[in-house]
């Protein structure tokens, strides 16, 4: 199991002996998804059972694969499962001792899927621990079930009615959807020349869909201590079966190399920055994981581009609202390219699906929309492209996106608020049936939206432009300071509408609380509404105290007093669990990672760093409870295994708050702002190659008896202004050493 003390190298490994949860293969092309006993079986419920796999998205290769292990003189067949489960950054490895029963056979078995290469290497060494010859029989078995991803057929493109497979050779085989240029191609170094193809060709488990089964068979004698290597390889295309033969055979003749490289590209991730705390060597281990499992979620497409998806193994494709959250962790760790990359797939689909400024929740990997967009989204949106001009300077892409978010913003205030109160109606981040009112969320990232589009405006020449934005962001401001304010409380509210409006709503709010076991949720709800005369009137109505009225402290609107009264009504057990923020203070029955970070932001804006660490703390002991290496979307264990927007929970509230790096790179200036734990007083904070736009930093810092001692290798002097104790200091040498009080 993970070792909490361990000081662990770039290339780490986190084990586990849970054999029945998931694991995640991944390159940005290929993902293998199945269980930690080295089986695949059918699970999900986007594509009915089929969630798991090897995936080339669009498309799916294979239901898996399965090897199986006869001793020919103890007469012992076993379909092999794995003792112990082991994650690298890299890929994965299995195991097998007790799982293959009498026989004295140990086997490992270790897969990568190259980074930019659309296939999966599998290498398997069967070892002979006995003292005499053992005589096996190896059958390696793969099953083929090409087919599209979720909601596919809503665009017309449907799962052919079989695959059809042949043998190339007697070690390696083609498989092609019957309908589609789907191909996919399995082949094996196993020693031997039997084979069997078959439609009711299965292994240890059956596994749904129009798949068809193959079978690569062979006897073979090992002499005491003597090992057996041999590879599996899977290559695929959505396009040709000339390109799925150039695959197999890159992987083929390259996989060594192609291995050298995904580790290279891994460790370079882990030291692009890196972040070093004295005396905190898990909290520094999970802080490189997130980096590696936030790589593991990215998605390469051909004709679509590439981007960072959602969540695995639920979730794999791309949100607006789950990247206008991750991508400000991905800014932060530094990869500028992949936020880019990700953008222009959310910007083009959503011109080419909407047009009208609405940017959309959910596009598939075959380039479907299944949700045109929720308010929220658009909003926040509009305040990631000015995020991204912060941290990457990059001009052009400005420029690209400012047009569309001009519209956009028409859209929230015209189709979105019909009422003018600079509060947009509709589903919000909370999709919850009945929540489509004026929402906290919503509005907020709509007040934020327009600060953003008052920078823009000016960076790009358009005063005018910025003068009314700016106006708008006042009024927005002081209206959800006003009309969202929940003065009995002290707390923000969910939604705001009228009485009249809220009271169709109360019996399904009711049984909805009654369903959760609610106690007294109808009496709760009596007493707001007893509270108001004028039935026509909008106020506020802390419906369920959704995790989201944290928003206006995460983002920097809510009034000082206010801001601070909300966030320490919030530090208590109605809001925080073992693991972090409840989704609803009202029925405290899930956890995420998101609310989590969202609430620890807040909390570093209004309340104090301490609480900031404790909710990070609380998040972080979810860590490796599923799968080893990665925090789950539902803390502890429910949900994606790897989930994207935990990159902004950890790192937006580490980097930009505690460590308080604030970014200008279109001004060539960096501001460092420490907001340091007392937990991390006296303790010696790297964190190495921060990058800013072209600049790379190195920032190192100590916080002990009131005084702050810095030093930041800046190459690029830039103008270094440091905010400490209520004062500002500007600096612009090569290397910035200072001890302030």
């Amino acid at each position: 199991m993970y070792n909490s003390n361990s000081q662990l190298s770039s290339m780490q490994a986190v084990k586990s002996k849970h054999p029945f949860n998931v694991y995640l293969t991944a390159g940005e092309y290929v993902k293998a998804i199945g269980t930690q006993d080295g089986y695949f079986p059918d699970f999900g419920h986007h594509v009915a059972n089929e969630m798991g796999g090897i995936w080339l998205h669009p498309i799916k290769l294979l239901d898996g694969f399965w090897l199986r292990v006869t001793d020919l003189d103890r007469n012992i067949s076993v379909w092999s499962k794995s003792d112990e489960y082991i994650t690298y950054p890299w890929g994965n490895a299995f195991h097998y001792d007790h799982g293959l029963g009498h026989i004295p056979i140990s086997i490992e078995r270790m897969q990568f899927a190259p980074e930019q290469v659309k296939g999966l290497v599998v290498h398997y060494d069967l070892h002979n621990y006995a003292d005499r010859p053992t005589r096996l029989k190896l059958e390696l078995l793969a099953r083929t079930d090409l087919r599209p991803v979720w909601f596919s057929d809503e665009i017309g493109i449907l799962d052919g009615a079989k695959d059809v497979v042949e043998a190339n050779s007697n070690r390696l085989m083609h498989a092609k959807d019957c309908d589609h240029e789907w191909h996919a191609m399995i082949g094996t170094s196993l020693p031997g020349e039997d084979y069997e193809i078959g439609e009711s060709l299965f292994g240890p488990e059956f596994t749904s869909g129009q798949g068809c089964g193959m079978k690569f068979e062979t006897t073979v004698t090992l002499e005491p201590n003597e090992h057996l290597a041999f590879h599996l390889f899977v290559a695929g295309s959505y396009t040709s079966k000339q390109d799925c033969e150039e695959t197999y055979q890159t992987l083929v003749n390259e996989h060594e190399r192609l291995l050298v490289e995904k580790k290279s590209t891994y460790e370079a991730i882990r030291e692009r920055v890196d972040l070093k705390i004295e005396g905190e060597s898990l909290f520094n281990d999970i802080f490189a994981w997130v980096k590696w499992n936030n790589q593991w979620l990215v998605q390469k497409v051909d004709g679509i581009g590439r981007g960072l998806t959602a969540g695995s193994p639920h979730y794999p494709w791309w949100f607006g609202c789950d990247n206008s959250y991750s991508l400000q962790g991905v800014l932060a760790i530094g990869d500028h390219e992949l936020a880019k990359d990700t953008m222009r797939i959310l910007l083009e689909h959503s011109v080419k699906h909407n047009g009208n400024g609405r940017i959309v929740h959910e596009i598939t990997t075959m380039g479907a929309v299944s949700n045109p967009g929720n308010t929220q989204e658009t909003a926040h949106y509009i305040s990631m492209v000015w995020d991204m001009y912060r941290w990457t300077g990059d001009r052009a892409f400005l420029q690209d996106h400012y047009a569309y978010c001009v519209q956009g913003m028409d859209w929230l205030l015209h189709e979105m608020d019909l009422d003018g109160d600079l509060l947009p109606s509709g589903y919000g981040i909370i999709e919850i049936a009945g929540l489509n009112m004026e929402l906290i969320d919503s509005a907020v990232y709509t007040a934020k939206a327009m600060q953003a589009l008052v920078q823009m405006s000016l960076e790009l020449g358009e005063a005018d432009r910025a003068e009314q934005y700016e106006a708008l962001a006042k009024s927005a401001i002081q209206a959800i300071n006003t009309t969202f304010w929940d003065e009995e409380q002290q707390l923000y509210a969910d939604a705001v509408a009228s009485k009249q409006d809220v009271l169709p709503k109360v019996e399904f709010l009711v049984g909805v609380a009654e369903q959760n076991g609610i106690q007294g949720y109808r009496e709760y709800l009596e007493h707001q509404l007893a509270r108001v005369q004028d039935e026509t009137v909008d106020q506020g109505w802390l419906i369920n105290k959704n995790w989201v009225i944290s928003t206006p402290m995460e983002v920097g609107i809510a009034d000082r007093a206010k801001g601070e009264s909300a966030i320490r009504h919030m530090r208590n057990t109605d809001f925080i669990g073992p693991y972090g923020s409840y989704l609803s203070g009202t029925f405290q029955q899930g956890t995420m990672t998101i609310s989590t970070g969202v609430h620890a932001v807040a909390e570093a804006m209004y309340g104090d760093a301490d609480a900031a660490l404790d909710l990070l703390l609380r998040m972080n002991q979810s860590f490796s409870r599923v799968l080893p290496g990665s925090m789950n979307e539902m803390s502890p264990d429910y949900g994606c295994a790897v989930q994207a927007w935990t990159v902004y929970a950890l790192m937006v509230p580490t980097i930009v708050h505690l460590i308080g790096v604030q970014p200008e790179a279109h001004r060539h200036s960096v501001t460092i702002a420490p907001k340091i734990p007392t937990a991390w007083h006296g303790k010696e904070i790297q964190l190495n190659r921060v990058r800013i736009g072209d600049a790379w930093l190195d920032i190192k810092l100590c916080v002990d008896q009131g005084q702050l001692t810095l030093n930041v290798q800046n190459e690029s002097q830039w103008n270094i202004q440091v905010d400490w104790n209520g004062k500002t200091y500007s600096f612009n040498d090569a290397i910035v050493e200072a001890a302030l009080q």
